[in-house]
């Protein structure tokens, strides 16, 4: 089982919950998903002007691996 990758994104919907990166299992598409309010993102900067976040609930996910991030570009977007 792979250990979760968190962000340093902060929650858009709830400002509380981690965000880590996700793997949709279905298509195979990297996300961002807050751990406490269950909201994903396919574009970490949803406040200026991206998509706007999305319930994963019913969404079956994984966490990402390192090299799914980095082929992503969001790299910098790990929290040390």
């Amino acid at each position: 089982m792979t250990e979760s990758v968190i962000s340093s994104v902060e929650c858009w919907a709830c400002s509380n919950g981690l965000i880590v990166f996700s793997t949709d299992i279905e298509t195979g598409n990297v996300l961002l998903e807050c751990e406490e309010c269950m909201a994903g993102s396919w574009e970490p900067d949803v406040v200026s002007g991206g998509k706007p976040p999305f319930l994963t609930v019913d969404m079956l996910t994984r966490a990402s691996t390192l090299d799914e991030i980095r082929a992503k570009g969001w790299n910098p977007l790990i929290r040390n």
